[in-house]
């Protein structure tokens, strides 16, 4: 299984200045190198690979030996592997037929990374990692440490704001549970009132992490709008901006990481929505030709929706759910609040009616019965491909019915 380790360096004053001159370098050198192969093609109609700039690399190393060359080998060869990774997509892009976006140069603001293509240079030695290049040993937050069958297949140094972190990218099998987790299997239905409803009639709470921030964040943003380009006072206001969206990355992340723990150390099987969040929250404006309806109202779930973090719950279930020894099943969600759990009737009723009264004598909150058709699709999934039947739609073996009847208001 293959899993990423974030965890949090605490260099020391040279240290913190080293990391800063190998980010610079690495930046320097991707637009040296994104440089190279627009001119090489503009001028020559010549395309360079990424081998043919590792091998200016040996080169670049052996005439900086201070610079590049104190660094290790494969710190480069990241930054290079990041270019080529940036035409891949740019070309791919075009062959889909979708809005290319051409590799840009990246300025100090957008350029946060570096990394190792591999761990050849580093040695972690439990809380600390040694470097090439850093001289004594770098402490790190030992709260999180990697399996002891780890194999480190990369590695990445990240500046947020004034700290810094490393991601380790490893391989083990120790993390993986022999038995699945005792309990039933549990549905979800994802929202932005509670941040999910479970199957069992309960609602996990959503934090809201940007509303408990949203005014002085505003300000630091009207602050920053004011400022001259770069002034002393721009480059102040960007540091507590960053702070600011970070405490709330920091709150939101918290939160999710506990909501997806639980889930996955009590349920074998979790079933959630498969979501296409990003069409969901295109733009209210809409377009010239096709202006949106409801622009304010859209605008503030959209907002509600990216603060919320389904996108990022489901894929924290998901890889806990594998090393918990259980599973995550992602299924349509269409139709799933219009669908009697119990007796399958389908009817339609409004988002204002919040709760599900079916005349075959269920009433329970509109939500749980939602949670409750998603857990039973999910089922009905696992014991398709389990029986060997191909899966088809998320709702094999459950064929909804349309009956006549009313649905009461509340």
């Amino acid at each position: 299984m293959i899993l990423t380790y974030q965890q949090k360096l605490r260099p020391t004053a040279t240290q913190h200045r080293l990391l800063a001159e190998a980010l610079e370098r690495q930046r320097l050198l991707y637009n040296a190198a994104l440089q190279e192969r627009r001119d090489a093609w503009r001028l020559g109609r010549k395309a360079i690979t990424r081998l043919d700039q590792q091998k200016s690399l040996t080169v670049i190393r052996a005439d900086d030996p201070k610079g590049h060359g104190a660094d290790p080998a494969n710190m480069g060869r990241w930054t290079l592997k990041r270019v080529e990774d940036g035409f891949t997509g740019f070309f791919g892009r075009v062959k889909r037929g979708l809005k290319p976006g051409f590799p840009r140069f990246k300025p100090v603001s957008r350029w946060n990374t570096f990394g190792l293509l591999e761990a050849t240079g580093l040695r972690h030695e439990g809380d600390r990692i040694r470097l090439k290049g850093f001289g004594r040993p770098i402490r790190l937050n030992h709260d999180r440490p990697l399996p002891r069958d780890a194999k480190i297949l990369g590695v990445t140094f990240t500046r947020k704001g004034r700290h810094w972190y490393v991601g380790f990218t490893i391989e083990t099998t120790e993390v993986v549970a022999a038995k699945p987790p005792l309990g039933e299997a549990v549905g979800g239905d994802l929202g932005v009132e509670a941040l999910l409803t479970l199957s069992t009639g309960e609602r996990i709470p959503n934090v809201r992490p940007s509303s408990r921030r949203e005014r002085e964040i505003r300000v630091s943003r009207r602050a920053l709008a004011r400022c001259r380009k770069g002034s002393n006072r721009r480059r102040e206001v960007k540091v507590r901006l960053a702070r600011q969206l970070r405490a709330v990355a920091n709150t939101r992340d918290q939160h999710l990481h506990r909501v997806s723990a639980r889930l996955a150390r009590e349920h074998p099987l979790v079933v959630l929505e498969d979501l296409r969040i990003r069409n969901m929250t295109r733009s209210a404006a809409g377009t010239v030709e096709e202006p949106g309806t409801n622009v304010t109202q859209k605008r503030g779930l959209n907002r509600s929706i990216l603060d919320a973090g389904w996108g990022k719950l489901v894929h924290l279930v998901r890889y806990k759910a594998i090393r918990a020894g259980g599973e995550l099943i992602c299924v349509d969600a269409r139709g799933t609040s219009q669908e009697c759990r119990q007796c399958r009737a389908v009817a339609a009723k409004p988002l204002s009616l919040r709760r599900h009264l079916c005349p075959c004598g269920l009433d329970e909150h509109r939500e749980v019965n939602s949670a409750g058709v998603i857990r039973d699709r999910g089922l009905a999934v696992k014991a398709a491909s389990e029986g060997g039947q191909p899966l088809g739609d998320a709702n094999a073996g459950r064929r909804a019915v349309r009956r006549p009847g009313t649905l009461l208001a509340a």
